[in-house]
């Protein structure tokens, strides 16, 4: 018996369900011609499954004779441990489908510190917990870029400047982000009004910390594309929260790199100006939504329809 058992842990991994399924069927009706009326396959059919089966196992498991199909004490055995199993099976393919009709679990995701006030991150996870109340999520604010795969991480809110390396797991691309100076006017009026983008070299630069200690950004005149230049600029304050950003620049910071629809609420009411109005970058900073290769969970492709949705409308694309 103890070499059966050993047996069946070496290849029960091998085993067509649907045989299995027929041997749990025979022993249940007493007969392979009942079990064939079950099933609603042929006779010789399930004959042929219950022979596949003994043969994987290298052991006979029914006992036939006068019509009658008797489990043999192996096959017995086997049984009981294969009703366990298929039960198993039947509750999570049960549950899957479950999910398929109402998204529901856990998910991990990502952004960089600081980064997720200025995504407005919090408003659209709060609808999208209206919106899927059986789906946790998990946010890890973080100054790292974590790994998907070994810091088991569903989706990564990531800011680049161009396109993502290239790598196996999947992007979505939710917005094209716009960048734009500016500093306040009494910043401005101690420190001079930079002109071209060389002299923003001389002055102090509040630069968005996704983009790294410094940022490569190409620039021409208005309306002169055969002008462009590329500068390469360095923070003297970096920080992933452009919000933070524009806080720092209202207190005389220096001059902040963000999006014009982080600033124009500043601008509007005076307390920011443009600078190097009359430039015009060429290169934006993309948003993506990254997320692991392979089929989606449903509870997964809810986030990711949902985000995709929610940013089709955002201002800064």
């Amino acid at each position: 018996m103890a070499n059966f058992q050993l047996r069946v842990v070496k290849l029960e991994t091998s085993v067509n369900l649907r045989d299995l399924r027929a041997f749990c069927a025979v022993v249940e009706q007493g007969s392979i011609t009942a079990a064939a009326t079950a099933l609603a396959e042929t006779k010789g059919a399930v004959s042929r499954r219950i022979s596949r089966l003994e043969e994987k196992l290298g052991t006979p498991l029914i006992q036939r004779g006068s019509g009658r199909a008797l489990p043999t004490p192996e096959g017995l055995v086997y049984r009981q441990r294969a009703i366990e199993a298929l039960e198993i099976l039947d509750t999570a393919q049960g549950e899957l489908m479950d999910q398929q009709v109402t998204p529901q679990g856990h998910l991990r995701i990502t952004v960089l510190q600081g980064f997720a006030n200025t995504l407005n991150l919090g408003d659209c996870l709060g609808r999208f917990a209206q919106a899927y109340p059986q789906v946790s999520v998990d946010v890890i604010m973080t100054t790292d870029i974590l790994s998907l795969q070994e810091d088991q991480i569903d989706f990564a809110f990531r800011l680049v400047p161009g396109a993502l390396p290239d790598s196996n797991n999947r992007a979505l691309l939710l917005a094209r982000v716009g960048l734009g100076f500016a500093a306040s006017p009494e910043y401005l009026k101690v420190n001079g009004v930079p002109k071209h983008p060389n002299e923003l070299q001389r002055h102090r630069l509040l630069l968005p910390r996704t983009f790294g200690s410094g940022i490569s950004i190409s620039m021409q005149p208005a309306q002169q594309p055969e002008m462009t230049e590329t500068f390469y600029f360095e923070g003297h304050i970096t920080c992933p929260d452009m919000l933070f950003l524009a806080d720092t620049a209202l207190a005389g910071g220096g001059i902040a790199l963000m999006p014009p629809s982080v600033q124009k609420a500043y601008v509007d009411n005076g307390q920011l100006v443009p600078v190097l109005g009359n430039w015009e970058s060429s290169q934006a900073g993309n948003l993506y939504l990254v997320y692991s290769g392979g089929p989606l969970s449903p509870k997964a492709k809810a986030f990711k329809d949902f985000i995709k949705e929610a940013f089709r409308h955002t201002p800064w694309v």
